[in-house]
Parts: C-alpha cells; structure tokens; sequence
C-alpha cells in the first residue's frame, strides 16, 4: 500500500512551485495595487468570475474524470482515455468560448459596464481554453507520479509569469491589457509543455466511448455546478451592483490571502492524493489509511489558515493602500470557508468511487439556491462582509451533509479524538494569538527600532529604492511596527507545531525516547 510518506513527499513537491510563485506574487502585490487601484481589481473580479462560469460547465474537471476512468480501463486502453480527454476538453472548451469571443463587446459592457474593455475578456476567453486543454494533458503526470517533471513546469510558468507581468505591467504601463496578456501567454505555454508530454506519451487517439464515459460521469454535475456558481459570484454581482466596483475590488482583497490555502496546500495535495486513493482504495486497510492521510491534511491545511488569520490585518497594512485594509474582517471568513471546502473534496471521496455525480449535484444545487437568498439577506445587513458570511455558513452545511451520504458509498475510517484536538486547539489558539499585545514583548520592539528600518535602509540600495522615487522603501519605514507585528505574530505561531507529536505515533516514540536520553545525562 502505498505509504503516507510518499503522498505527502509527491504534494510537497507539487506545492514548491505554487509557494515560490506566491511569495513571488506578494511580493508584487503592492505594486499591483497601487498601479491597478480597487477599480481594476473589480475588473479582475468580474472577469475572473465570468470564467468560473465556464469552469462550471466543465462540470468535475476532465483531469478528475481522466484519473477516474484511467484505473477503470486496461492497460491497453489507458492512453486513450488521456488522449480523449485532452481532445474533448479542447472541442468543448472552443465551442463555449467563440460565441462569447465574438460578443465580448456587448458582454464587456454588461459585465464591467464599458464595451472597449473587451479585448480584455477576449484574452480571458483564451486563457481559458488553453488552461482546460493543458489541465486534461497534465493528468498522465498525475497519474504516473511524475511530480518533479510538473512542478518545473510550475517553475517554468512561474518565471514567465513574474518576468511578463514586470515588462507590462509595471515597465510597459500597460495596466490591466498588460496584466491579461501576462496570463494568457503564460497559460499557453504552461499547456502546450503538457501537451507535448501527453501527445509523446499517449499518442492523439480518439475514442467515443470513452469520451461518452467522461461526458456521462461529468453531465449529472453541471446543474449542481451551475446553481453552485450563481450562489458563489451572486455576491459579486450584489455587491457591485447594490454597492460598487471598487467595492467589488475590495472583497476580491479579502479573497486574494486565503486562496492561499487552496492553492498551496488543497490542490497540490489533491493533485498527489486522488489518484493514490483512487487506485489503492481496494485494498485491504485501505479504509483507515484514507482516514489517517486526511488526520494529516487537516492538521496542515489549520496550521496554514492559522498564520494567515493571525497575519492578514499587518499582511494588508503593509502590502495595499488603505482602500484594501478593512478586508481583513472577509479574509479570516474567507479562511475557515477554504478549510470547510478542503475537507469537502476529502469526505466526498466516496460519491466520486461510486461514480455518483447525481447526488453531488443535488446537494450542490439545493445548497447554492438557500445561499442566494442569504447572500441577499447578509449583504443587506452585513454589507461588504455579509457575502463571506454566507460563503462559509452554506460551505459548513455542504461538508456536513455529503459527508453520511459518501460514507454509505465507501466507509472511511476517521480519526475522530484526533480531529477534534486539532480543531479545539487551533481555536484556542486563533483567540489567544490575535488578543496578544505585543508591545510588552522586547522582541517586537527590537524588530521595530532596530531589524525593520536597518532592513529598509539596506533595499534603499537596490533597484527598488529607486522605483516611484523610493515609494516602496518609504511605505516600508513608515510602517515598521506592522513589519514587526507581522513577523512576531508568525513566529508565535511556529508552536502549534508541537502538535504533530500527538498525532503522530513514531514522532511521538521518537520525541520521548530523546527526553528519556536527556534526562540520562
């Protein structure tokens, strides 16, 4: 069986890239904000929600379906499931995109509410077929545990995005064509790498019946998915409509941070762990591996929500202008709403082995048509911060229901007194962590006196002290006490690491045995 390790050591390498790219991306946050403002981060949001529409249409995702139909299928037959997904996703995505690329015009100007924005939209249209077709080609990677050879091409993405988004973004000036631009070319040659692995190693063949097995196992989810996103862009739509664009910006702030947690911890990992589920999960002992391997992603995914949601009032303060800094109160909504949808994908493991579409897209459907009329309800009370509200509260009640209905299907054995220490725990510390004044600490004043403006002086030297005439290094100084509640408060996060002894038996052997040799000495 394949160990709890190897799982970990394949997501590990699939989430290098994704963090090394985000902490890249922060990096050029302030810049972005600054330059773009909170009305062109409303237009991302729009724009980016208008996408996931289509992503909706794509129901599970063919990778998903691919993995699915991969191990059903014999050896002989396997590289034409890879090869007809590839296609099908190619065709269907075209025939979705066209009609919308030839009326982007009118779209540009209902959705953003000017026409001559359309060639953005016609950008986004592209990138989006390139990145359906490029995600159907990675799966033999997946499949084959070929981790390295994906997370350079996550590298590869990753510089060609940094360097492009610099030249026409920042050096070019040319705002937000630039910033699409940036993103379509990177997707096109992230995808065309993908395909040329998968054409090299499963050849172009075409199959209709297992392009009708795909389209049969992701049909049932497109009204689910559908209603799932209207009840999930509503908020956008009430917001920019019962308040503002730039008002749109803002709650796209307060989602920026805590995507994090999906792009970094649950995608990576989901990338490693659900073919290894998928093809193990007949074998014996299967039941509490599974379990055990989710103890494990639980006590990650908290760990990292944790940092975040100590950290996302000093994050926003010293990255963004003021405009963005109320997101905070969305953010740490935002978190638990990740983590909720995290666990959703682990314990609806079993409709996705039973091949049960039907049933994740009645919940789906029914959850989303309750939370339009509470988006509506919270935003009317809570204003900007009632749609996070809504998001998490309706995300709690789709885990909390699908997770029986998949137990009937494939029994997990789950580590329950384990599951509940983590989560008490992570509280308690959430409360204890964002109470804490850290003015009695020297350490903090330390930082803010002496480490953070020494720091400020010595960038001063390079490129960026330069950039806007020293903007950046001026913003720095002027917020060091930020700076320094920022790194305090993630350093006191660090021992909720301790935690892992507890949960786990040969660290914990381990742990004691090392005391046990102290105290001898």
């Amino acid at each position: 069986m394949t160990s709890t390790r190897s799982t970990f050591r394949h997501a590990w390498i699939y989430t290098l890239a994704a963090v090394t790219g985000k902490m890249i991306s922060f990096f050029l946050l302030p810049f972005y904000a600054h330059v773009l403002q909170d009305v062109g981060y409303g237009v991302i949001g729009m724009i980016e929600a208008s996408l996931a529409f289509l992503f909706t249409l794509m129901s599970y995702g063919v990778q998903s379906a691919v993995i699915r139909f991969y191990h059903d299928h014999p050896p002989e037959e396997r590289n034409r499931v890879i090869s007809t997904g590839m296609l099908q996703s190619a065709a269907i995505s075209t025939l979705l995109c066209v009609p919308l690329m030839l009326f982007s015009g009118p779209l540009s100007g209902a959705l953003l509410g000017d026409a001559g924005l359309w060639h953005l939209l016609v950008l986004a249209l592209l990138g989006f077929i390139f990145e359906l077709v490029g995600s159907a080609a990675s799966a033999i990677l997946l499949i084959e545990q070929r981790s390295v050879a994906f997370s350079i091409n996550g590298l590869v993405r990753l510089v060609l995005g940094v360097a492009t988004s610099i030249w026409f973004v920042l050096v070019l000036d040319w705002g937000l064509f630039g910033y699409f631009l940036s993103g379509t070319l990177t997707t096109l040659v992230s995808s065309a790498w993908f395909v040329v692995i998968a054409v090299r190693r499963c050849g172009m063949a075409w199959d209709r019946g297992i392009a009708r097995e795909l389209f049969v196992f992701q049909l049932p989810l497109v009204p689910g998915n559908l209603a799932s996103f209207v009840s999930r862009q509503a908020e956008r739509v009430l917001v920019r409509y019962q308040l503002d664009l730039a008002s749109v910006g803002v709650l796209e702030m307060g989602y920026k941070f805590p995507s994090l947690i999906s792009l970094m911890i649950t995608q990576p990992f989901m990338k490693s762990w659900n073919t290894t589920r998928t093809a193990m999960a007949d074998e014996p002992g299967a039941p509490e591996h599974i379990g055990r391997v989710f103890t494990w992603y639980l006590l990650l995914v908290v760990s990292v929500g944790l940092v975040i949601v100590v950290n996302i009032p000093a994050v926003l303060r010293l990255l963004t202008p003021p405009e963005f800094w109320n997101a905070h109160r969305i953010a740490r909504v935002e978190v638990l709403t990740m983590i909720l949808q995290g666990c959703y994908w682990h314990v609806t493991f079993g409709m996705y082995y039973a091949k049960d579409m039907r049933s994740l897209s009645w919940i789906r459907g029914i959850t989303s048509a309750i939370k339009v009329a509470l988006s509506v309800l919270f935003i009317k009370l809570w204003g900007l911060f009632g749609a996070a509200y809504s998001a998490a509260l309706i995300q709690a009640i789709m885990l909390f229901w699908s997770a029986p209905l998949a137990q009937r299907k494939y029994r997990i054995r789950y580590e329950w007194r384990k599951i509940w220490l983590i989560g008490i725990t992570s509280v308690l510390a959430f409360v204890v962590l964002i109470t804490l004044d850290l003015e009695q600490f020297g350490a903090y004043r330390w930082l803010r006196d002496v480490a953070v403006p020494d720091f400020g002086r010595a960038l001063a030297a390079t490129p960026l002290g330069t950039w806007k005439e020293g903007k950046a290094i001026t913003l720095l100084l002027e917020r060091a006490d930020v700076m320094s509640d920022l790194i305090l408060r993630t350093l006191l996060c660090l021992p909720y690491a301790l935690l892992l002894p507890t949960l786990h038996y040969d660290t914990r052997t381990k742990t004691l045995a090392r005391l046990r040799r102290l105290r001898r000495r």
